[in-house]
């Protein structure tokens, strides 16, 4: 499933790099990665077993929500049948928890329903659990997938709301999939649980973990060749627009793969990094962009692009002082940590 999805389109640019200092040079979408398709193909995997959830988490700027936006347009084409997709926000409780209330009606909007004004909390939930069931009915589907993403900030006893919509689905005649994607702090959710009302949450939620992590350099060429798509609409990809001599002389962003592969291991070895640097998709875009506002800036060819100016994009986007949160560690192998962990996979 190597295509990219676009989610917001540019406006179209014309002329060259000199007159268009501006312009958009990269698609404004998100853009197919190896990690996405892991994860596209292991959440497929899970629903097809009629399984009742799972968790992904990662580190910031990897590009979790980005990823979750591609799998609600992806993941009826791997299942080969369409579904019921929804995308719920947690927001941030540190100054103050969200009643039983507040968080129903927070999921009935976010769910495309407006109808939140009821002071009997039975009556938000029965509307909250129908109005879920006809989505899923309108999809020509038994089945609904629901994804909450920003999991961490979940209070325990939300986890207690989840389940009892859950449950409440169920009874309906549809089939939920609860998928919570967070940061690495909701891997660790359950374990200051006493394990009696554990289990419940982790049977239904965290016995299948994807990790979702950066790029690794193995595949950065893949992702360059994914930034050279056009944009939904549009019938020229940004690069062509934006620097058409070259392009029409065949220069792709791939061609920038062994400058990327060669500034990585530069990094690698000046941050005295052995292995496992990933490069999370906020900084690959962000010092492609350098890079290609530098070539205009400076008028310089493309093809002149070289890993000392790679190196320095990646600094000037501010990697180094965030990468050693992005090296894998030992366990951290995707879909297959929690067996590492004892077991839960």
């Amino acid at each position: 499933m190597k295509e990219g999805i676009p989610m917001v389109t540019n406006d179209t640019v014309s002329g060259d790099a000199q007159s268009q200092p501006s312009a958009g040079l990269l698609p404004n979408l998100t853009v197919w990665t190896p990690e996405i398709d892991k994860l596209c193909v292991t959440v497929a995997r899970w629903v097809r077993m009629d399984l009742p959830g799972g968790t992904v988490y990662g580190q910031q700027r990897n590009g979790k929500t980005r990823a979750a936006k591609y799998l609600i347009l992806g993941i009826g084409s791997i299942l080969g049948y369409s579904t019921a997709v929804l995308h719920w926000v947690i927001p941030d409780q540190r100054d103050g928890k969200q009643t039983e209330r507040e968080f129903i009606q927070e999921q009935l909007q976010q769910s495309g329903c407006n109808r939140v004004a009821s002071r009997d909390l039975a009556v938000l939930r029965r509307r909250c659990h129908t109005h879920l069931v006809e989505l899923a009915k309108t999809a020509g589907s038994k089945r609904i997938i629901i994804m909450v993403d920003e999991a961490q900030n979940l209070t325990r006893a939300q986890y207690g709301y989840l389940i009892y919509c859950y449950n409440a689905l169920e009874q309906l005649g549809v089939y939920p999939f609860f998928l919570l994607i967070g940061q690495p702090e909701l891997r660790n959710a359950p374990q200051s649980w006493h394990e009696a009302s554990a289990m419940q949450v982790l049977g239904r939620f965290f016995a299948r973990e994807f990790i979702y992590r950066g790029v690794d350099c193995d595949s950065i060429g893949e992702v360059l060749d994914a930034f050279d798509s056009p944009v939904e609409d549009e019938a020229l990809p940004p690069l062509q627009q934006t620097f058409p001599a070259a392009y029409a002389a065949g220069f792709r962003l791939q061609n920038l793969t062994d400058a990327y592969v060669e500034a990585m291991q530069l990094v690698m070895k000046q941050h005295n990094v052995a292995s496992g640097l990933r490069l999370p998709m906020q900084y690959l875009r962000a010092s492609l962009l350098g890079l290609l506002h530098r070539c205009i800036d400076e008028h310089l060819a493309l093809e002149h692009v070289n890993s000392a100016m790679v190196f320095q994009a990646l600094k000037d986007a501010e990697f180094f002082s965030v990468l050693a949160y992005y090296v894998d560690a030992p366990d951290m192998d995707s879909d297959a940590g929690a067996a590492a962990r004892g077991g839960r996979a």
